[in-house]
């Protein structure tokens, strides 16, 4: 009877089984290593490109859409920069060839709150002058609505206030959740409509 193996069984013996050299063995966990690397930075590619693109209402994209919308049916922003308003991103300055689609934001939690902040800006540039645009969205709000939205021309500085809700948060956080209390500051903030 031929020997036994230790821990092993009788018919273990695979003719076809692959032995690999010290050697070989390192080049298989290298190139496993490798591409578990590129499938990992594929997968962080794809997270961050989807969290630019996809449109919730705290990417910049959504937010830039939608405060540009309500500025461009502004009465005050068409009366100062006339009807024919475009919106566009960062400017990198002269007359160059190219796109202007990258909205400038910042995304940050609120001190005062606690609240997912988005702040973007970007350029307006109407017939008569062009303005800087400022708008930012809180995760505590509903869809549409801003903290603030705000026109600030290039030239002279002047500011348009579109939309503040900055007292009405203010109210609401103070008053602790409750309606009555939330309204009753907000009239004696301002922030109320009368």
């Amino acid at each position: 009877e031929p020997p036994k193996k230790k821990g092993g069984k009788e018919g273990d013996d695979d003719p076809n089984e692959i032995v690999l050299t010290p050697g070989e063995t390192v080049v298989a966990v290298s190139r496993l290593g490798l591409w578990a690397g590129i499938f990992g930075f594929a997968c962080a590619c794809a997270y961050y490109i989807g969290r630019e693109l996809i449109p919730t209402k705290m990417s910049p994209n959504s937010v830039f859409n939608s405060s540009s919308a309500i500025i461009r049916e502004n009465a005050q922003v068409k009366r100062v920069y006339g009807d024919k308003i475009k919106f566009y991103g960062k400017d990198h300055g002269g007359h160059r060839e190219g796109r202007r689609n990258f909205i400038e934001h910042t995304q940050y939690p609120s001190p005062d709150d606690g609240s997912n902040r988005t702040r973007v800006r970007f350029n307006l540039e109407g017939e008569f002058n062009s303005a800087f645009c400022f708008a930012e969205v809180s995760s505590e709000m509903s869809s549409g609505e801003f903290v603030y939205i705000l026109v600030q021309d290039k030239r002279s500085g002047r500011v348009i206030t579109v939309a503040d809700n900055r007292a009405a948060l203010t109210a609401k956080r103070l008053a602790g959740g409750n309606n009555e209390s939330s309204q009753a500051l907000q009239q004696l903030l301002g922030g109320g409509k009368s």
